[in-house]
């Protein structure tokens, strides 16, 4: 499959999660830029698998509950500075990114059930999508919108 719409992407999170190492934030401000790329990194991870099962033709499913897991979160922002986390997320979205390339334009249409929970833990989705749909999205709305959000953060005066 075509990765363009998603390399991009990584590319613009990733430039923007760069740019908060270097400017004087807010702990609430740091809180959240540790805890996005925490998400993540933990969040490409379970994409990744997700890809290899699509690849296979087995049924797919993307469960986010580890990557909105605050203990989980928690433990990766403790054991990890910034840098580490940035470069986990660089690593773990060319292994998504990867196993997206490896799969057939054929198997795009290959439907995920997607199960998302909110940071509290409550359902946030439970749906069955495309793969592409959901590649799409990832795309064009999560990326981006963490992207933007990293951006806002890094234009705030400190507090």
């Amino acid at each position: 499959m075509d990765t363009t719409g998603l390399d991009a992407a990584y590319r613009d999170l990733i430039r923007n999660a760069e740019a908060t190492d270097s400017t004087r934030l807010s702990a609430d401000a740091r809180s959240l830029i540790d805890w996005t790329m925490a998400h993540l990194a933990l969040s490409d991870r379970i994409l990744a698998a997700t890809a290899r099962d699509v690849l296979s033709g087995i049924p797919a499913v993307v469960d986010n509950r580890e990557a909105m897991d605050s203990a989980t979160v928690e433990a990766l922002i403790n054991t990890t500075t910034h840098q580490e986390r940035i470069d986990l997320v660089r690593h773990n979205a060319a292994e998504f990114t990867a196993a997206v390339q490896a799969v057939p334009e054929h198997a795009a249409h290959h439907p995920v059930r997607v199960r998302l929970v909110d940071r509290d833990g409550q359902p946030a989705a439970d749906q069955e999508l495309p793969w592409s749909e959901l590649i799409r999205l990832r795309a064009t709305q999560h990326l981006p919108g963490h992207a933007t959000r990293l951006a806002e953060l890094t234009q705030r005066p400190p507090r």
